[in-house]
């Protein structure tokens, strides 16, 4: 998936204003009638749910809008030019950098352009911003005249169009992030309560992007199954985003619900590839797709008990990553998981959740192959998103 992407946009010339004048019998110049040039087209940046990466943009880098028609004689005024509108992902961040921040050296012998970005965040479908004005059209020689009163022979010359670097970064949009070690069984969970179909293998960085899909929790009763039947349908492990219209703002269960939906709830989970200790130094993948759960409420942390590791150890591995990455980041409420407690003993097990408890960490023991124990996990997550949302 791409997920970042660099290009430059530049709005559109404005045209040129005409020089023309009328013709007058026995005269040999009339009266000017130049018109002026149109304006040049804008770009615009517009999100939208049509798109879950950003592919478009990885091997176009340069962007312009329409250029604005010259004018015309007979005070004709040139057409503006048609407005670009590039579309990107909901959830895309924008940092737009021009050259229009300037400030003297300690001499003031010459200009120094220090850049400053002006940041968007696109987080809704149907968000739309300018990034790139136009330039006006130049005057028509009509309008146009000198000391003594002349018109000149030729209009203005239409101005030049913005030009801007831009950044686009897209932080996929989920309630809830999925986290931990590699082979702690993050995308087999996320195959059993969604609809979602990540590849699934036994071997370390399987996952090698992130992965999205939506759990429906009905809202009355007990939770029979994840997902329903009828929500199980072969897809990519990108979320479908026709699952995502009602859940544009960021956090918590979509209080928008269908005639279908009316007794569920729906929770967008993201599957983040697994991180390993010194992912911010660049180790294993690194901590790049961190950014992916920057918009989330909840963590759930996973942890695998089917190997013999210091489990308290493998918890803070991942805490120091999240701390080293973005301290807000770690300060989100957390879910601690004990996942394939089916391949491990029940003593095992209970002596792992008294060292948490010891550690005032409260977890949930679970095996998502087996399916068992998912029903009080998932009531968890839905009484801790409506909390959030509220």
């Amino acid at each position: 998936m791409i997920d970042y992407a660099k290009i430059t946009v530049a709005g559109g010339k404005g045209g040129n204003g005409a020089g023309s004048f009328r013709r007058v019998k026995g005269k040999r110049r009339g009266k000017a009638d130049g018109g002026d040039g149109g304006t040049g087209g804008n770009v615009w940046i517009e999100a939208t749910l049509d798109l879950n990466t950003l592919e478009p943009f990885r091997f176009v880098k340069n962007y312009k809008a329409k250029d604005g028609q010259m004018g015309f004689s007979n005070l004709r005024r040139g057409a503006n030019g048609h407005d670009l509108v590039l579309k990107v992902p909901t959830g895309t961040v924008i940092k737009i950098v021009d050259d229009r921040f300037q400030t003297l050296d300690e001499k003031n012998l010459s200009v120094n352009y220090h850049p400053e970005p002006r940041i968007y965040d696109l987080s809704a479908e149907g968000q739309k911003i300018s990034v790139a004005k136009g330039g006006d059209g130049g005057r028509g020689n009509a309008k146009l005249r000198d000391e003594y009163g002349r018109r000149p022979k030729a209009g203005e010359i239409g101005k030049t169009g913005e030009v801007c670097q831009i950044t686009l970064e897209l932080k996929l949009i989920a309630d809830v992030g999925l986290i931990g070690l590699p082979n702690a069984g993050k995308s087999t969970l996320l195959a059993v309560l969604t609809a979602a179909r990540p590849q699934i293998a036994s071997y370390p960085f399987t996952t090698l992007e992130p992965n999205l899909g939506v759990l429906m929790v009905p809202t009355r009763g007990p939770v029979s199954s994840f997902p329903p039947a009828s929500a199980r349908s072969s897809q990519k492990s990108v979320i479908d985003q026709k699952d995502q219209v009602e859940l544009r703002a960021v956090g918590g269960p979509s209080t928008t619900a269908t005639p279908r939906d009316s007794m569920s709830v729906k929770l967008v989970l993201a599957d983040i590839p697994g991180l390993i200790e010194g992912a911010a130094q660049g180790k294993g993948l690194g901590d790049l797709f961190l950014k992916h759960i920057e918009r989330t409420k909840i963590l759930m942390h996973l942890i695998d008990v089917s190997v013999a590791t210091d489990k308290w150890n493998d918890y803070q591995i991942i805490r120091l990553e999240l701390k080293t990455y973005s301290k807000d980041l770690a300060k989100k409420k957390e879910i601690v998981v004990l996942n394939k407690i089916d391949s491990a003993s029940p003593l095992e097990v209970s002596k792992i959740k008294q060292l948490f408890s010891q550690k005032r960490k409260k977890v949930f023991a679970v095996s998502a192959l087996k399916k068992e124990g998912l029903e009080e996990l998932v009531r968890m997550l839905v009484k801790m998103a409506n909390k959030l949302a509220s």
